[in-house]
């Protein structure tokens, strides 16, 4: 009778130094999102309209041969852009521009995503608003805002209703800009 309990108690003791042992070599963090672009400049202009700043600019040399970052170009420079939002919310974002030659894109067709590409979801506070800012800059939108129910509901068990749509960065990668639903206003009374 007491084997097993002393059986649980040494498994316990061994659950719990495993998951310190595991807390203790850190779990990985993201610390920023990087995307290989063509033209280092061009994408700053872009996500400088969605409110981002330069936090860093580095451009470096690169050895092709020996090099573990495994890049379908023997590129000789390797620009590197690490831009944050002005707000200081949310993740940086790293423009990663190789030259000396340009990498070749491995998209089948870059205009539509597909399996392997990244989508980023950007949280906006008016859609329109910024719908109507990169509208004005010549963006490649796919779509205006879209007005969609969210399952949740208001306190007051009232619907609730965001927008979202989506534009294309000058690399194509998909841009999906996304404002938080909020309770749909009552309709008043017509008297």
């Amino acid at each position: 009778m007491t084997s097993k309990p002393l059986f649980c108690v040494v498994i316990a003791v061994f659950l719990l130094a495993l998951q310190a042992a595991v807390l203790q070599a850190g779990e990985p963090v993201l610390l920023r999102t990087a995307l290989l672009v063509k033209d280092a400049k061009a994408s700053i202009r872009f996500y400088e309209l969605l409110g981002f700043r330069i936090e860093t600019e580095m451009d470096i040399p690169r050895k092709p041969e020996g090099n573990f970052f495994p890049l379908n170009a023997p590129s000789t420079r390797t620009r590197l852009v690490i831009m944050a939002s002005d707000s200081g919310e949310g993740g940086r974002l790293g423009l990663v521009e190789f030259s000396g030659p340009i990498p070749a894109d491995n998209r089948i067709e870059a205009s539509r995503t597909g399996v392997g590409d990244a989508v980023l979801v950007f949280d906006v506070t008016n859609a329109e608003a910024i719908h109507d800012r990169l509208l004005a800059a010549g963006v490649n939108i796919i779509e205006p805002p879209q007005v969609y129910l969210s399952k949740k509901t208001a306190t007051d068990s009232s619907p609730m209703r965001g927008h979202v749509f989506h534009v294309k960065d000058p690399d194509d990668y998909l841009i999906e800009l996304l404002e938080a639903p909020k309770p749909v206003a009552a309709k008043k009374p017509v008297r």
